[in-house]
């Protein structure tokens, strides 16, 4: 055999050799990515407007975006007073609450405590990963 000729197939036995380590890498990385467990998922997002009405002792809080939460799952509270999405929607408890739902809170409601200038207005997700504050406000801040 020529030295040229044991050359060349030495050099395509090494090519052929790391093409397959190639292809079998990466299809163990991509079968792991595929066969993985999804993790535990953090609570959901959103986020709201605040409208403080001084006059009326209210306030007007708007779902602006995130994720689509059950109603039940909402509560609105301050120092002064508390109460599920639901009850200050008239909804039911499994309804579910996105983007551009509303409710007002006031002393004329289910949150049952008049809203006052400097109060700390907080929207509270409860359920299966425990208690998060959505977002808050300082009424008339």
């Amino acid at each position: 055999m020529e030295r040229g000729q044991s050359r060349g197939v030495s050099e395509f036995t090494g090519v052929a050799i790391l093409i397959t380590f190639t292809v079998l890498i990466t299809a163990s990385v991509g079968l792991a990515v595929l066969v993985e467990e999804p993790g535990p998922e953090g609570p959901p997002g959103g986020n709201f407007t605040f409208e403080y009405f001084d006059r009326s002792s209210s306030m007007l809080i708007t779902f602006d975006r995130g994720d689509q939460i059950t109603a039940s799952n909402l509560t609105v509270r301050s120092e002064r007073g508390a109460a599920a999405w639901y009850e200050l929607a008239g909804s039911e408890p499994n309804a579910t609450v996105g983007p551009g739902a509303s409710i007002q809170i006031s002393g004329r409601n289910a949150y049952d405590a008049d809203v006052r200038s400097g109060d700390r207005i907080e929207v509270v997700y409860t359920g299966g990963n425990g208690t998060v504050v959505l977002d808050s406000d300082t009424a008339g801040g």
